[in-house]
């Protein structure tokens, strides 16, 4: 996996974490790991495993295949330097990104829906 991939990955597993209500202990213990292996998840310095990744699934409530998805959320949320630092500027970014995640979805099945048209 590149860097910019991993990064991804971990930008992900956060905000799927924040969407559940979940805090870096309370994800821990969902996994049965140690709050430092979530740290290390979420700041890059440690990927998952696959079987890890399942269970990060099934705690966030999020497909695996969320976390592999190939769009820009992450990178425009890093790119947003004019949310301010305060918990309300933590809860806008993170309106955002459910924003964005939710107009990929849209576009993916979109696309999927153009494939199944042409099949018939």
């Amino acid at each position: 996996m590149t860097e910019k991939k991993i990064n991804e990955l971990a930008k992900k597993i956060k905000i799927a974490m924040l969407e559940m209500g979940l805090n870096q202990a309370s994800l821990a213990k969902k996994l049965g790991v140690k709050q430092n292996s979530v740290s290390r998840y979420l700041s890059g310095q440690v990927n998952p495993k696959i079987k890890m990744l399942e269970k990060i699934a099934l705690a966030t409530n999020k497909p695996v295949n969320y976390f592999f998805a190939d769009d820009s959320v992450t990178q425009n949320i890093k790119g947003n330097h004019n949310v301010q630092q305060n918990t309300n500027g933590q809860e806008l970014e993170l309106i955002k990104a459910k924003m964005e995640v939710l107009q990929k979805t849209l576009e993916n099945f979109e696309l999927r829906l153009k494939l199944l048209e042409k099949k018939k």
